[in-house]
Parts: C-alpha cells; structure tokens; sequence
C-alpha cells in the first residue's frame, strides 16, 4: 500500500514538473557579463522528449565578422597553377600576412578551405583540394601559427569561385582560402 502511494506521489510529481515548464525559458548563467546579450531558447517538440537549443550571442557573432573583415583585408586566398600543389609565388606575402594577424589573434582557430576547377573527376579534385589546404597549413605552421588551431577541408571541384568555362575562370577557382572558425 505505501509503495502504490510512493509511486502515485512521484507521478503526480513528474505530471506537475512537466506542466509548469514553458516552450521559452531563459537560463541565468551565474557569473555571466551582465552585458552579454544571449538568450537560450528551448523549442518542445509534440512528443515532448527532444528538445532543440538554440543559442544567439551578439557579441561574438559581431566580433568573427569582425575579425572576418580583418582577414580579408590581410588576404584569405592564395592561387595555384593547374593541377599544382605550390601555391603561387604571390601567395608567399599573402601568407606571411595571414601569419602575422594569427600570431596577433592567438584567440582564432581557422579552416583552409581547397578548391579545384571543374576539370578531372570528382574524387581527384577532392584529393587535390585537400593538398593544397594542407600545403597552405604546412607554410602557415612554418611560420609559427599552431597546428592545432588550422583545420583543412577540401571542397574538389564541387564550390567553385567562378563559374566560367575558360581559363580565367579556372584560375580563379584554383584555391585555398582561409576561414575564421565560429
């Protein structure tokens, strides 16, 4: 008799616990900068057993477009020859720079993205995609940024920079490019 009332007691319990929650609820974080504008959003979905949550940060979604920015006007590419490996003799400054501002923001981890033309197959250029991306981390770790802050990834012939069918157009998308990581 007492375990029958236990077990009617804590299902009334749970019955109560789940009723006085809302679909929105917003989470103090103890210690947090009062000037952080972030909120948690908890979305229920009809069965009421998974829930999504969604985290929005102002202030550092404006500071990676900051840095963004930076990074651009530093340089984010480096070009390659056809079916080369060795980045161009331009890129040589470009990653010197792209070092420095690293070295000054050694808060940033990035991503060097490999990029093909729309020649050769799709598995090929994936290949050559990521050699290059590691060619331009090789150079980047040469020149004192950690290797654990760069992650490679290779995207062949299937993003290309330009969309042409000529030369010109190749070349363009004959690439790595470096990306703040989030």
């Amino acid at each position: 008799m007492v375990l029958k009332k236990f077990k009617y007691c804590y299902f009334l319990l749970i019955i109560f616990t789940f009723s006085c929650t809302s679909n929105k609820e917003k989470i103090e974080i103890e210690g947090a900068d009062p000037r952080v504008d972030s909120n948690v959003e908890i979305e229920n979905t009809n069965d009421n057993i998974d829930s999504e949550i969604n985290i929005v940060d102002d202030i550092s979604t404006e500071k990676n477009r900051i840095f963004t920015e930076k990074l651009i006007e530093v340089g984010d590419r480096v070009f390659f020859d056809y079916d080369e490996v060795r980045f161009k003799k331009e890129g040589v400054e470009t990653l010197k720079r792209q070092a420095s501002f690293l070295l000054k923001n050694l808060e940033l981890t990035i991503t060097i993205e490999g990029h093909c033309d729309a020649r050769g197959t799709r598995e090929y250029n994936l290949a050559l995609g990521e050699r290059r991306a590691y060619s331009v981390k090789s150079f980047l770790s040469s020149l004192g940024v950690a290797e654990d802050r760069i992650s490679i990834i290779s995207f062949g012939k299937e993003k290309l920079q330009s969309s042409g069918d000529n030369e010109t157009s190749w070349a363009q998308s004959r690439t790595a490019i470096t990306i703040i990581n989030p």
